[in-house]
């Protein structure tokens, strides 16, 4: 505990450290606040897009903190259900075109068998 007062007094009393620390506050500040920038940037954006969302739609704006909350909860889940929808869709494409493949392949090898073995019915 000792040192740390000893670090910090030697710190403030000489000065190629204490404006050497002061550097390095305002690197940290400085870091800080772009990274707050840049999420506030990407907030906007968000925002942006959701509006340009709603207007492409034709639904309305919504123009108080509750309407936004309900609408985007609307939004979401609308979008869950048009991805369960199109899981369901891919599932059945996916199904389908490999029992295609599998009755092709088995037929490939029915072939294959009955010209090795000149077995033809």
């Amino acid at each position: 505990m000792n040192g740390w007062i000893e670090t910090f007094t030697n710190l403030l009393q000489n000065p190629f450290f204490l404006i050497l620390a002061v550097i390095f506050a305002v690197f940290i500040v400085f870091g800080v606040i772009k990274k707050l920038f840049k999420l506030a940037l990407i907030i906007l954006a968000a925002f942006v897009i959701y509006v340009a969302y709603l207007l492409w739609t034709g639904q309305d704006i919504p123009t108080s903190i509750d309407g936004i909350k309900e609408s985007v909860q609307e939004t979401v889940s609308r979008s869950k259900d048009n991805a369960e929808e199109i899981k369901e869709n891919i599932k059945e494409a996916a199904k389908k075109k490999a029992g295609e493949v599998a009755k092709d392949e088995f037929n490939e090898i029915i072939e294959d068998v009955k010209e090795k073995t000149g077995f033809d019915n």
